[in-house]
């Protein structure tokens, strides 16, 4: 078990089992570029992605659509920890110029709150976006504080922390080819 340095506080931490394996993640990706393909094979898109948990899964996903697609990232940040702090930082770095007129599919790692993809409708929207459509890799079973519904989601999981395929710990564990559970233990 490995320490994690906090204030006033002794933490270690457990990577837990394997939710999802790096076969299974890769074959969902496939199915999932296939019916995005098909959704907009009569019109261009742009794909935003949100770093920086969603980098492995943008990055596996654009291998498999039209060489064209345009793609640009933000990087936000929502997370303290293995905790939501309730805000997001980085909204204001969107180049709202960008989205103007275009038919946008915003992919992001984990759909939890739906804070996050709340605010970013909101503002792509407000852009003069065509069209706003979100996929994301993993979506907690539970509900979420604002109501977004992904059009794509390649999984449902339970509501626990994870790590692994550019899901991180304080910036540690994105390269995990799996997706597995974290916690942490305070001492």
């Amino acid at each position: 078990m490995n320490r994690v340095n906090k204030p006033n506080a002794r933490l270690s931490y457990k990577i837990g089992r394997v939710l999802l394996s790096e076969e299974k993640i890769q074959k969902r990706i496939l199915e999932l570029s296939a019916e995005i393909r098909e959704a907009y094979r009569k019109r261009p898109f742009m794909i935003l992605g949100l770093l920086n948990g969603s980098l492995f899964f943008v990055t596996d996903l654009l291998k498999n659509l039209p060489l064209r697609t345009e793609v640009e990232f933000v990087q936000l940040k929502s997370y303290a920890g293995t905790a939501s702090t309730g805000s997001i930082q980085g909204l204001e770095w969107i180049e709202k110029k960008k989205f103007e007129a275009k038919n946008i599919l915003v992919i992001d790692d984990i759909l939890d709150s739906g804070q996050t993809l709340s605010a970013v409708k909101e503002i792509l929207y407000d852009s003069g976006a065509l069209n706003v459509e979100f996929c994301v890799l993993l979506k907690k079973l539970k509900k979420e504080q604002k109501p977004i519904q992904p059009k794509w989601v390649g999984f449902e999981i339970p509501d626990v922390f994870v790590v692994g395929y550019g899901l991180d710990y304080e910036g540690m564990y994105r390269g995990l080819k799996s997706i597995r559970s974290f916690s942490l233990i305070q001492k």
